[in-house]
């Protein structure tokens, strides 16, 4: 820190040269490409444009939820960086949910998915979202419904005939006890219809890579960065921010304890708890829907070499940040400054929070977060294709 003051002097005095060159070769190497998309091997439609429009308005369509009144854009709004400004969802009869919407552009560079990493497939966290009590609460066999009456033409043109559903009650889910009067054919068919539900949306959501941003442009010369971005880019790079923050993603897809809680005096117990709830898991990368398992049991053997995972949760991407309004796990912090702000040291975790501090962020003090808000403001996502935004015609 001690020689910040002199690097800013020299940026303000017009220099262009604050930042190291390992260090802007390492931000140009960031840059958001559709080239640089990595492959979903588990889901055999991940790139079909049949799977991508499909989920496109399966995304929008409020009708796939309990009451018809809840969307996956209700709690990832593209006109709210493709999150929710409450610190907390409201999903069917306004229930809160626990944690805070995280945002979907460029999710598809992480590696496992939710806050706590529960889902190891774009596809799996999106059913799980579908069926949640607090969110959508549709259940698998509402959903293989809701194909057949409403998305049968094109469900099909993708997967194949639709087997029958007759014989099926109208809502059902395991938990219940209609769902254990269902035989294993019926309980896999609707299993089936579900999954592919949850590609198709992966397809789509994988195309929401916040590319072009003016950080972009910069990286591939066609701008130049203002005094403060540049100012701003170099504590990005001195501070450490990067060792979390990186990729095109700006996202190690990694998990960290970074002492913040909850806000609520409940302690929650974050990455710990949802390597758990992966390993039981039907609709993971090893289960019966998974197109690769072998790719799927490398991943989760990946889990047996994490450390640190109590009260850890995923690092999200900065792309689109300064457009949210809400900040961490719980949404509990409100402005993006005050988050950069805070000195992360044992003495001020929060009360509420549990396990140890990520040695990565011990001792993170910005002593000028405005300067990293100005770049991270680069990082601010163009409007949305027409393409990839809400279907123009009702449901």
């Amino acid at each position: 820190m001690k020689y910040l003051p002199v690097i800013l002097a020299l940026c303000l005095a017009g220099c262009t040269q604050g930042l190291a060159e390992e260090d802007s070769e390492k931000l140009r190497a960031m840059m958001m490409t559709v080239e640089a998309l990595p492959p979903s091997p588990t889901n055999r439609v991940a790139d079909l444009p049949a799977a991508v429009q499909l989920g496109r308005s399966l995304f929008f369509d409020t009708r796939m939820s309990m009451d018809g009144t809840i969307a996956c854009a209700s709690c990832h709004d593209p006109n709210e960086g493709w999150s929710d400004p409450r610190p907390l969802s409201l999903g069917v009869e306004d229930r809160e949910g626990g944690r805070h919407s995280m945002p979907v552009q460029a999710t598809a560079f992480q590696t496992f998915w939710f806050w706590d990493g529960r889902a190891d497939s774009l596809w799996s966290q999106a059913i799980k979202a579908i069926e949640s009590h607090p969110e959508m609460d549709f259940t698998r066999v509402e959903v293989a419904r809701f194909i057949a009456e409403h998305y049968r033409e094109p469900y099909e043109a993708i997967f194949g005939a639709l087997p029958s559903l007759d014989g099926l009650p109208q809502r059902s889910r395991p938990g219940m006890a209609s769902w254990d009067a269902l035989s294993s054919l019926q309980q896999q068919t609707v299993e089936r219809i579900f999954t592919n539900t949850g590609k198709v949306i992966e397809a789509y959501e994988r195309q929401l890579l916040c590319s072009d941003t003016r950080f972009d442009q910069w990286a591939r010369g066609a701008v130049e960065m203002s005094n403060r971005e540049l100012a701003g880019a170099v504590t990005f790079m001195q501070e450490g921010c990067v060792d979390c923050h990186a990729g095109p993603a700006f996202s190690d897809g990694l998990f960290h304890n970074i002492g913040i809680g909850s806000g609520n005096n409940i302690p929650d117990r974050g990455r710990a708890e949802g390597m758990e709830l992966l390993w039981d898991d039907v609709f993971s990368g090893v289960g019966p829907y998974s197109d690769d398992v072998n790719f799927g049991a490398q991943k989760l053997a990946s889990m047996e070499g994490e450390e640190g995972s109590l009260g850890a949760f995923r690092t999200p991407t900065l792309r689109g940040a300064a457009q949210r309004r809400s900040f961490g796990h719980r949404g509990h912090i409100e402005s993006l400054t005050r988050f950069m702000g805070r000195v992360y040291d044992d003495a001020e975790l929060d009360s509420s929070a549990v396990g140890m501090l990520d040695r990565l962020v011990r001792g993170i003090d910005l002593d000028e977060p405005g300067d990293v808000g100005a770049f991270l403001e680069m990082l601010n996502c163009p409007p949305v294709p027409a393409e990839l935004g809400a279907p123009s015609e009702g449901f």
